[in-house]
């Protein structure tokens, strides 16, 4: 089967992932999309990054019904940060038999050289990189052409941000068109991000 993994902070889950999920489910390109969140980002310094199983609730909550989408927990069980590559390592040795694909944004495929192992990662994992625009599809089709093993696809723009979510609930402004609803009850009910 063909997997595909999105990992990353989901702090919190917001409209523009699930967006992005449905599009990549309606490429037929995936059996089945395993969701992540991650334990300790290694990219990133997260200042208001809320404990990691509420994350994953939050995401439980935004995908269910979902039809192929599937929250994985298996980023928040390992200790120390979370290296895509050693995912992937530990992902092979459970489903020997289902090839790989890494879902990401445009900015991820642009600095992909950066991460650690990517020439790894690449050697038998598939890119899926999604482009919101004319502009941006020109410098990821560049960019995929460079790396190899890349598809692109391109999606209708949804520009949402858990940064932009977080600073709504700051300030006590609605998270309708920002987060599924089940996610603002559980963020409402569980003083996230105040």
């Amino acid at each position: 089967m063909q997997i595909g993994i999105y990992g990353g902070t989901f702090n919190p889950v917001h409209l523009g992932h699930i967006h992005l999920l449905r599009e990549v489910m309606a490429t037929g390109l995936l059996g089945k999309i395993l969701v992540m969140p991650d334990r300790t980002p290694p990219h990133k310094q997260a200042l208001d990054l809320v404990a990691g199983w509420k994350r994953f609730e939050m995401l439980k909550l935004a995908t269910m019904g979902m039809e192929g989408i599937q929250v994985s927990d298996f980023e928040l069980r390992r200790e120390g940060k979370s290296y895509t590559y050693m995912t992937l390592r530990l992902l092979r040795e459970f489903y020997p038999d289902d090839q790989f694909s890494l879902i990401m944004g445009a900015d991820m495929l642009l600095s992909f050289r950066e991460w650690r192992n990517w020439e790894e990662i690449l050697s038998y994992t598939r890119l899926i990189a999604a482009a919101r625009d004319e502009g941006e599809y020109e410098r990821l089709e560049l960019a995929a052409k460079a790396l190899g093993n890349t598809e692109l696809i391109r999606i209708t723009p949804l520009p949402v941000s858990s940064t932009e979510v977080r600073a709504a609930v700051k300030k006590g402004h609605s998270l309708e068109k920002l987060v599924p609803q089940p996610v603002a009850d559980y963020i409402r009910e569980n003083h996230l991000y105040q």
